[in-house]
Parts: structure tokens; sequence; C-alpha cells
């Protein structure tokens, strides 16, 4: 939609409520309108205790691997600021350890150059060879399996710290009345699988239509497959990648082709 002096470009920003403000930040230095809905609420685990106690043995491990921004940031709650010595460590990308060294004053020890998904990590020379080591996988309660049955099939010994889960905010469902009833968006940024899903079951029929109408800009290819796997067949488009800059510039690209 072209955009004007009156009527900025609206954009909805799903992230959950504690990692959007990068992003709604710079999207409204850009000179264009953030709208907040966050899809996903990170809460503790179900199993606290278990998780405490499988942090406890770090130094059993031979690898930690962090899945997430999220994974570290709890960690970080449970343990406190500093990692003990011993154990590699790994992140899924580049935002994760970007998170490790803002929690911990520590830089990974593994980390794709390119990608941020288990397929980049799992690609990297360190892992190919992983038979009888102890490897440690800090996450979220759920999620994609690929990293830990690729890592069971060459060999490792694997350990598992969920160290939160994540549910749809209360207050989510009327957020997206009002979004729909109030604010005419341009473009739905959505980082996530699990934030498609979680948008799509808030809304009723029409609401549901409405929503794939509209033009959505999500981080990975996969997660344009988990839309039209959910039957929606509006316009999505494809960030580089999924920090807030890569964000800003595919929505700058995709403004520029609208409104020629």
């Amino acid at each position: 939609m072209p955009e004007n002096d009156q009527h900025p470009l609206a954009v909805v920003v799903t992230r959950p409520a504690h990692q959007a403000e990068g992003l709604c930040r710079l999207i409204e230095q850009t000179g264009w309108r953030a709208i907040r809905l966050p899809l996903i609420e990170i809460a503790p685990p179900a199993d606290e205790p278990a998780a405490k106690a499988t942090l406890a043995r770090w130094a059993d491990f031979d690898i930690v691997i962090f899945i997430s921004a999220n994974a570290v940031h709890r960690c970080h709650l449970y343990i406190g600021g500093v990692l003990a010595d011993g154990p590699q460590i790994a992140t899924v990308g580049q935002a994760t350890a970007r998170q490790l060294r803002a929690d911990f004053q520590r830089d990974a020890d593994l980390v794709p150059a390119d990608g941020y998904n288990s397929e980049a990590l799992l690609a990297l020379p360190a892992l190919q060879q992983v038979a009888g080591k102890q490897i440690l996988i800090i996450k979220g309660e759920g999620g994609r399996e690929v990293l830990a049955e690729t890592l069971a099939d060459r060999g490792a010994k694997l350990s598992y710290a969920n160290l939160y889960r994540r549910k749809i905010p209360t207050a989510a469902e009327q957020q997206l009345t009002t979004i729909k009833r109030d604010e005419k968006p341009d473009l739905i940024v959505l980082t996530s699988g699990e934030g498609i899903m979680n948008m799509l079951s808030l809304a009723d029929e029409t609401s549901r239509a409405w929503l794939c109408s509209m033009s959505w800009l999500v981080i990975h290819p996969r997660l344009v497959d988990v839309a039209r796997q959910a039957g929606c067949d509006n316009e999505i488009i494809v960030s580089d990648g999924p920090g807030d800059k890569n964000i800003v510039q595919c929505i700058q690209q995709w403004q520029h082709k609208t409104n020629l």
C-alpha cells in the first residue's frame, strides 16, 4: 500500500513483548508505525526443579547447546551471570550468541557464520564426530526435533534442560480484534511457526479471512510452508535473516515494489 505523510506504513510486530522493542524502535525511526501484537509469552517450565537439577550437572557435559536467545536468558535467571568452565558452548545462531555475550559476557565456541537454525548448526565440523560425547540441549518445551535426532544418530549422549514454555498472551485475542477494527495495518511480521498458528487460532472466521488477505513478512522460507499448510494463500515475503535490520530492509524493498 502506498505511504504518504498522513498514513505512514503500519507494521504489526508479533514477537514476544520482551524481544519486540528493538524492532519496533527501528520501524518507528524509519518513519513507519509499529503495532505491537505479542503472540507468544515466555513462562517458566512445567518442571522447574528438573531444569535446575540438569543445569547443576554443567561440568558433566562436553558441549552445551543453547537453542534460542530465550534459552540463554532463562539460564541466566536460574544460575546467574557466570558459566563454569568445561563444556564448549554452542548457539543456534548469531542472535543467540549475542544474548550469550549480553547475559554471560561469554562468546560462543560454536556458532554458524551463516544461517540461524538447527541445520546450520549441525553443519559445523565440530558437530560431525560426536559419538560418545555428552551434549546438553538447553531449550523450551516442545519445538523442532531435528537437532536432537541428528545428534543422536551421530552417537551423542543427549540431555535436555527445558527452561521455559511458550503460551499465548492473555491479551492477544482482544489486541487482534482492536487491530483489525482500528489500526488498518499494511504488513504483519511473523518470526515463528508457533506465532503463525497462535495468530490464526485467535481468529474467528471473519478475522481469519482478513489475516489471510494481508501481506506477511517471515524470516525463513520454512514459515511460508507453515502458512500454506494452514490454508493461507496471501502474499508472503521472506527477509534475508531474523535480525531487526534484515526485517526493516526487507520492508523497505517491499514498500518500494508496492509503490511502483
